[in-house]
């Protein structure tokens, strides 16, 4: 029967199988012939489209920048070159008088007279000069007229006046109402025109009266061969925000400007090695290679395109030159939006492969119909040939059945009396020996299981004990109506690294602790609480927050054979003045909020962590605080939360959500910063402890302690004021 059977499966099998090689071999050489052809053919010529795309872009973008900038240079020029006309041909003019400025024609566009500290207005020879070259203020206000984004022209002298058409004639005073001496001779515009002979723009800075970032152009100007001064003018640079917000490349691109200098002054990155920041720093010197290439190249003044990673996003990076300024535009695509109408092209022939597959289904029917015949042909033989073999197979196999069957619950005793000799003795033998293994295995189960469920109690109770360690009573000091205090500690698993604290060091003082532990669990956990009974200890010994960080990292570094650190903010409050006193460990910066202001983050000068390396000197600073001032402490985990994107929640978020709601109370403020995190990281696991801790001081009810402790114009912290 095994014979029989045994011959008429491989013969199936035989041709069921060169059936669908064939079948398959012919659709899968087909399939993949097609797809990389067209993978390779369209990827290619849609990389090299986009490539083409994204440089005529950048240097579109490039070109209308530098014409901005080109129209700006000849406005100057044209005023350098009347003044020469002028001090060429002074018969050829008459004398005209210009103004000093008036405070009264601020927001006008006027020309007035400035001079420098060392230039005497009535001396014979300034005034001649004054008079002749006064004939250019016509000049002046037309060129300033005739470009929005002008924001001043001017003619600067070597004998010490400058000739200047702006729109801030009320600028030019002190507190006191005196008119200021303008030292132009001093200012980078007019020594870099004075020293290379041509015109020269200055890098871009921060205009002087606004927040709006500028440029400026000086030009110098010549009688002969003597330098008489030098004609300049300021621009702003909104135009060249605006055009690299109108680079629209969705979330797949961005675009970027960035100056001689390497450093990036506008940017569509929120964030990462292309935004613009306060510091920029030059991305020639960037650890990445590829971007510091792509900078180097784009600052040479060439124009070219490149493949690399701009913040773990691969794409393609075009870069175009505005030669006028040294500057270059920068436009990124990412890969992905590049090959995606490549894979939406391999979509549509997987779609058309479908049908050859259907097809080839009908021949697989075929074989199965086939199959199925030599099977029944086969069953039929089988079942006449197993009358005559029962007694010897099947009724041991049937006792077998039956053992193993009666095996269920709690009962895995397998008994067989019997001895064939055959196949089914050895099965029956490795179900004996299955049955003991499974026995010893359930034993050690429930072993492992009483001792996990041991560890899991013992986790719970140091939770508790965690808890208990931190203040947990709120409102903590119900008599005390100077302030109103709320905290909370979520730890990442059953302990964490975080705490807070704060306790009355007097009747008048309110120490404030918040700190992280480096890593996470039960070590963490014990790390933590030795640093808070440490920091704790000090403080009510009656050192400053400087000098209880530096008692307390000698003490942890005494004994820290196992590398642990932890940051640390520490303050004191004075709570009759409201003046806080307080030093930082490496720790996330706080955040405050005055009366009538809005929450704003206090970059304090950070020391390096507790436990760290001995013999550390921690800065103190001091803040005021006024009567309804919020001062907010957090730990990493809260800006650090992250989402299934692998995004950050981040500072400006965490900001945000503070600013959303100002005047609530410090248990408002906490559950609003919850519930802004929960949201954004939706259903992901929290990574790290989350701590936050806010009070705000009311005043001591006094105005005169009030005002004692406050310094003479409380404009916001002073994280740099030393006590």
């Amino acid at each position: 029967m095994i014979g029989v059977v045994i011959g008429l499966v491989i013969a199936e099998s035989i041709v069921f199988g060169l059936t669908i090689k064939n079948v398959s071999d012919t659709l899968a050489s087909s399939n993949q012939t097609l797809s990389h052809t067209i993978g390779e053919k369209s990827s290619a010529y849609m990389s090299e489209q986009s490539k083409n795309w994204l440089l005529e872009l950048a240097g579109e973008k490039a070109e209308i920048a530098d014409e901005i900038f080109t129209e700006f240079e000849r406005g100057v020029c044209i005023v350098a070159s009347v003044a020469e006309q002028i001090y060429s041909h002074p018969e050829l003019y008459p004398a005209r008088t210009v103004d000093l400025p008036d405070a009264k024609n601020d927001g006008v566009l006027t020309v007035q007279v400035l001079y420098s500290s060392g230039a005497d207005p009535n001396d014979p020879g300034i005034r001649e000069e004054l008079a002749l070259i006064g004939n250019v203020q016509d000049v002046l206000m037309a060129v300033n007229a005739s470009q929005d984004s002008m924001a001043s022209a001017y003619v600067a002298t070597e004998s010490g006046f400058m000739v200047q058409a702006d729109y801030i004639s009320a600028k030019k005073f002190d507190d006191s109402g005196n008119l200021m001496p303008l030292e132009a001779r001093e200012r980078p515009w007019y020594q870099g025109a004075a020293e290379t002979g041509k015109p020269y723009f200055t890098p871009a800075t921060k205009d002087a009266h606004t927040p709006r970032l500028g440029i400026m152009c000086g030009v110098p100007i010549y009688a002969g061969a003597r330098l008489m001064g030098v004609a300049g003018a300021g621009m702003y640079l909104d135009e060249m925000e605006n055009l690299v917000q109108s680079v629209n490349l969705g979330d797949a691109g961005h675009a970027c400007i960035i100056n001689k200098n390497g450093q990036v002054l506008f940017s569509t990155y929120g964030e990462g090695a292309l935004a613009a920041v306060a510091d920029a720093k030059d991305l020639r010197l960037s650890g990445d290679a590829a971007l510091a290439d792509l900078a180097a190249c784009a600052t040479a003044g060439s124009t070219g395109v490149k493949l690399l990673s701009v913040d773990g996003v691969t794409g393609y990076a075009a870069y175009a030159p505005m030669r006028t300024v040294g500057w270059s535009m920068i436009v990124f695509l990412s890969q992905e939006a590049v090959e995606a109408p490549t894979a939406q092209l391999i979509d549509s022939v997987d779609q058309m492969t479908d049908q050859a597959y259907r097809d080839a289904a009908h021949h697989i029917r075929y074989a199965v119909y086939v199959l199925l015949g030599l099977l029944a042909l086969a069953v039929a033989i089988v079942l006449f040939v197993s009358v005559l073999l029962s007694r010897r197979i099947v009724q041991p196999i049937q006792k077998l059945t039956a053992e193993v069957g009666a095996m269920e619950g709690n009962n895995l005793n397998f008994r067989w009396d019997l001895d064939t000799g055959d196949e089914t003795q050895l099965l029956a033998n490795s179900f004996q020996s299955l049955t003991m293994r499974m026995k010893e295995y359930i034993r050690e189960i429930e072993a492992f299981t009483a001792k996990n469920e041991r560890i899991k109690t013992e986790l719970a109770l140091a939770a508790r004990i965690q808890s208990n360690m931190l203040p947990g009573v709120f409102p903590p000091f119900p008599d005390k109506k100077e302030l109103d205090l709320y905290a909370t500690m979520d730890a990442a698993k059953e302990v964490g690294g975080d705490f807070y604290d704060f306790f009355l060091v007097d009747e008048d003082h309110l120490c404030l602790t918040m700190a992280d532990v480096s890593g996470k669990g039960v070590p963490a956990a014990l790390f933590m609480m030795a640093c808070k009974i440490i920091l704790g200890n000090y403080v009510m010994l009656g050192q400053t927050p400087g000098q209880v960080l530096e008692t307390a990292n000698a003490a942890v570094c005494a004994t820290n054979k196992d590398d642990m650190f932890v940051t640390v903010w520490i303050g004191i409050l004075d709570l009759k003045t409201g003046l806080l006193t307080a030093a930082n460990a490496g720790h996330e910066y706080p955040v405050l909020l005055q009366p009538g202001g809005k929450w704003e983050v206090v970059r304090d000068r950070h020391g390096f962590v507790v436990g760290g390396m001995p013999d550390v000197r921690y800065r103190e600073y001091t803040i005021q605080l006024q009567p309804g001032s919020r001062l907010f402490l957090y730990t990493d985990g809260v800006p650090e939360a992250t989402n299934s994107a692998g995004h950050m929640f981040g500072m400006e978020r965490m900001l945000e959500a503070l600013n959303a709601r100002p005047s609530s109370n410090p248990e408002d403020v906490l559950r609003s910063i919850r519930l802004a995190v929960d949201a954004f990281v939706g259903g992901e696991e929290q990574f790290d402890d989350m701590t936050m801790l806010c009070v705000e001081y009311k005043g001591s009810g006094n105005p005169e302690r009030e005002s004692a402790g406050r310094p003479p114009r409380p404009d916001g912290p002073n994280p740099e004021q030393t006590p």
